[in-house]
């Protein structure tokens, strides 16, 4: 039988699947494999969905099941579309009014469905759209686009608001992500604007393909030059090739290229850029404020009464902004944080020499359905309480002893460090930076207690914190601060030469500045997954050279062949190594060199 719901147009044997592995036939009907089962129900901000001008700052249900119709290298979400045999055990069961009264409960504007392909779980997304919108709740969704004409025909009928994700502007990108064409995806755009269904597009942006988003931009702007315009900036997760990242400089700049087609451009996935504000496209006024949320995630912190501009002129917004500022993704609970914490569980058992599908499975749901993700955010603080995390996973499946030596040698190198740093007689004032300099990681977080553990005093303890997710500071704070260290988390799109000229634009005058004393911990990992042990190790070396001077190329040689089986190679960048390619292949992956810290003269 024929699939006549996305584009693929898959031919479904009797008791057999197609590519989405989703559908099935019995008796020569298609039915779903997992009708009204989902992986994960949370209230979260619609920006983390993103929409940007529909109901700012709402609280939506948000949700997602497991599958999807194209495999897109660097998938954000790939630990629920390419890991559906691992997980599938871990979907739970919830009747559409299940749902919605969930959504009541917890005080939602509406639905989305997000994360994956609703493609792929169409009958129970149209039955719960249904119910939803008869208990008078908005319903939305995030799609590739790549339905058939007289299905997203269907889809239109049933949501209120959607964000199209366009992958490129040719036959030939899609071709390489397993689908037909382009063709489908703009054909539904136009289909969406004209229902007067509220519509979103978000754009990947890969480094080397500009031509390719400018089309695709043109091709928006043909529609209507005010349909919001998300530019992702893509970040090499998963099997990706790190090259294709592009710098957060290279993306604004490419931001401001393509407004001069589309009066709403906004940039995702770029800490500190001020290309997610609302802009008056008349006068320039900011409109609507919007801070960095985690990957593909906003948040909005100010508006103009009425979205109205101080010129007059007001940008098409659908409904009010909420007061309190919705649902905040904080944590790891909510918006891709909550696929980002599932991907964490799956990568902490591919250290402790975990592959099993089913084993795998059954820890995500006792996660999952024991609340247990709820509170990752809070034990992830300190070494003692991650170690109680792997334990309590080991434990789940099986895997006492593998944790029992992932502690072993993760303390015996904590030890080492605790014990040269005990004697320090200068804790050097240290300052830990998410990307950008003036986004300062958390004063309570992991990677800044690490910096006390390494002989440094983390000098973000010292900033003043409100709710807000993230915490973009101003310079006169940094320079009062005063650090003689600066660190960032990652390259998170700003390589050393970016950072410091930035530093220099922002007018910070500190000592890491004026000294070179800046270092990204990239290639290691700070926070969250094991190997976080390296990044500490390369931390301790960078806080006091002249009590360590570990071989970092030696040490990860050594601790990702004893825990993954595994060499670092010569490519890789950044990847995900929990991905089931990865761990099935045993392919040779190697991360970037670390970066020294730069030598540079102030300006």
């Amino acid at each position: 039988m024929q699939c006549a719901i996305c584009e693929n147009r898959c031919l479904i044997p009797e008791n057999g699947t197609g590519i989405c592995g989703m559908y099935t036939v019995n008796d020569g009907i298609q039915m779903e494999k997992y009708p009204d089962q989902y992986l994960v129900v949370v209230p979260s901000e619609i920006e983390s969905m993103p929409m940007l001008h529909y109901h700012p700052g709402g609280t939506f249900l948000q949700l997602c099941t497991v599958g999807c119709n194209m495999r897109c290298c660097g998938c954000v979400s790939w630990v629920i579309t390419e890991s559906v045999d691992a997980i599938r055990g871990a979907l739970h069961s919830l009747t559409p009014e299940d749902v919605v009264a969930r959504a009541l409960a917890e005080g939602c504007r509406g639905i989305m469905f997000c994360f994956n392909e609703p493609a792929v779980s169409f009958l129970t997304f149209k039955r719960l759209a249904s119910r939803a919108r008869e208990g008078g709740l908005l319903v939305g969704c995030a799609s590739n686009g790549c339905f058939t004409e007289e299905a997203f025909r269907d889809l239109l009928r049933h949501i209120d608001f959607i964000n199209i994700g366009i992958k490129g502007s040719s036959d030939e990108t899609y071709a390489l992500l397993g689908a037909r064409s382009a063709v489908p995806v703009f054909r539904n755009l136009q289909l969406s604007i004209e229902s007067g269904v509220a519509t979103e597009v978000a754009a990947v942006y890969v480094k080397g393909r500009e031509d390719e988003l400018r089309e695709t931009a043109r091709r928006v702007a043909s529609l209507s030059p005010d349909i919001p315009f998300q530019l992702m900036r893509f970040i090499p997760l998963a099997m990706a090739d790190g090259s294709q990242e592009p710098t957060v400089r290279e993306a604004e700049t490419l931001c401001r290229e393509i407004g001069g087609l589309l009066s709403y451009v906004y940039l995702f996935n770029s800490p500190g850029t001020e290309h997610l504000h609302t802009r008056c496209p008349r006068c320039g006024e900011i409109i609507v404020r919007r801070g960095f949320n985690g990957p593909m995630c906003a948040h909005v912190t100010h508006w103009r009464e009425g979205y109205v501009c101080s010129c007059g002129f007001t940008p098409p917004f659908s409904g009010s902004p909420e007061r309190d500022g919705g649902a905040q993704v904080l944590g790891y609970f909510g918006g891709y944080k909550t696929i980002m914490a599932l991907e964490s569980v799956q990568t902490v058992l591919a250290f402790l020499g975990e592959r099993e599908p089913a084993v795998i499975a059954s820890v995500l749901q006792r996660i999952l359905e024991s609340g247990y993700i709820k509170g990752l955010y809070e034990r992830g603080k300190r070494v003692d309480s991650w170690l109680e995390i792997v334990d309590h996973y080991a434990l789940i499946a099986g895997r006492e002893a593998q944790a029992g030596e992932l502690r072993a040698f993760i303390q015996h190198h904590v030890s080492l460090v605790a014990e040269g740093a005990r004697a320090v007689t200068h804790r050097p004032r240290v300052y830990f930076s998410l990307g950008h300099p003036l986004i300062a990681v958390f004063g309570d977080k992991f990677e800044c207690n690490l910096v006390e553990l390494a002989g440094g005093h983390c000098v973000n303890g010292e900033i003043r914190r409100d709710e807000t997710p993230g915490m973009t500071i101003a310079a006169e704070t940094l320079n009062r601060l005063d650090p003689e260290i600066m660190l960032s988390v990652g390259a998170l799109g700003y390589p050393p030469q970016d950072y410091h000229a930035v530093c220099l634009q922002a007018g910070l005058d500190v000592r890491a500045v004026r000294q070179g004393r800046i270092h990204s911990l990239a290639p290691y990992n700070a926070s969250g997954r094991p190997d976080w042990i390296l990044g500490f190790l390369h931390m301790a070396t960078i806080i006091h050279p002249e009590l360590f001077s570990f071989d970092m190329e030696m040490l990860a040689d050594e601790f990702y062949r004893k825990f993954l089986g595994i060499s670092p190679g010569p490519d890789g960048r950044r990847r995900s190594i929990a991905h089931p390619r990865v761990l099935k292949s045993r392919v040779a992956f190697r991360e970037n060199e670390p970066l020294p810290g730069l030598q540079l003269t102030s300006a």
